[in-house]
């Protein structure tokens, strides 16, 4: 069922995690402030008036019912539902019985962590257009436990490796969602019989070429060319369904690279430099600290320290 809420016509509110969690009448550690994991019976009384977060949202059903719009689409929220919601995507809930496990991860908190997007983005795309689905019993406890141990690790004792802990549960919890997504595509063949739109079609194609030239093509011109539309109309279409533009994808695509080398490889920065087609060094660090805040001798230190480095954009 995807059709427009009345309710949604309403103003729309931005918050920010912090914000929101407050708004709720919640408390967490403030050494924990840019993720939430509830694994006990959490209800949806925060997004019961029409918003926008600035975080990624995973929830499990486990008790009750619920209608949800995300987006202007209408979905039921009910035990065993698996729901993700996107930064920036509207969200209303009506008032309702439903109970169900989640996490909430501000942008800043997804912007610190080396996610692998280009083997999970597929996934995410296909789960973009059905956000809402039903798992089995097995899987919702299986990925129950992982919000536990999020829950569990976020109110313990802040310790040295606290953030990197939560981080890896975080990226694990997202590969086992990729899992469960996988197996719910390869059941429901029809779920995959709708027709994307223009936009999402050209989307994926981009993508596509992206994943293919990232290291040695980081202009707008280039992928339009690729795919035989004009630089303003690519730029366009990936907005519309994105909401970022060509230019945030390749910085993403590009920086997410730079940090995996500069963090597990044995080349020199110069090396990275000219791996990722920079002209030299020099290049390569403004552009990286444009894009993260720091060098990229700095965030090699300080990732060796634990402190980790900023990304471009969330994902």
């Amino acid at each position: 069922m995807n059709t427009p809420t009345e309710a949604t016509v309403h103003s729309v509110t931005d918050f920010t995690l912090s914000e929101l969690i407050a708004r709720a009448g919640h408390t967490i550690p403030s050494s924990q402030e840019f993720i939430v994991a509830h694994s006990g019976a959490a209800d949806m009384e925060a997004f019961h008036f029409p918003c926008r977060i600035d975080a990624f949202i995973i929830g499990i059903g486990t008790e009750g019912e619920t209608r949800v719009s995300i987006n202007l689409n209408d979905y039921v929220l009910h035990e065993n539902t698996l729901f993700l919601i996107a930064p920036q995507n509207i969200i209303q809930a009506t008032h309702g019985t439903f109970k169900g496990h989640m996490v909430v991860v501000s942008s800043q908190f997804l912007q610190r962590m080396n996610i692998d997007m280009k083997h999970l983005m597929p996934l995410m795309l296909r789960l973009g257009a059905h956000p809402c689905i039903d798992i089995s019993a097995k899987e919702r406890q299986e990925l129950q436990h992982f919000i536990s141990l999020m829950d569990h690790e976020i109110h313990a004792s802040s310790s040295t490796f606290a953030d990197h802990i939560i981080s890896e549960l975080f990226i694990a919890t997202l590969y086992k969602i990729g899992d469960t997504v996988q197996h719910y595509l390869e059941t429901h063949p029809e779920t995959e019989n709708r027709k994307p739109s223009r936009a999402e079609n050209y989307f994926r194609r981009f993508l596509q070429e992206l994943s293919k030239h990232y290291k040695t093509e980081r202009s707008v011109g280039f992928y339009a060319e690729q795919l035989c539309i004009t630089p303003k109309y690519l730029t366009t279409l990936v907005k519309e369904f994105s909401k970022r533009s060509v230019s945030e994808w390749i910085e993403i695509y590009v920086i997410l690279e730079a940090k995996t080398l500069l963090k597990y490889s044995n080349l020199s920065i110069q090396e990275i430099a000219y791996t990722l087609n920079f002209p030299n060094q020099s290049f390569f660090g403004s552009y990286f600290k444009r894009n993260t805040g720091m060098s990229p001798s700095q965030y090699k230190a300080s990732d060796s320290t634990g402190e980790g480095g900023g990304l471009c954009s969330d994902i």
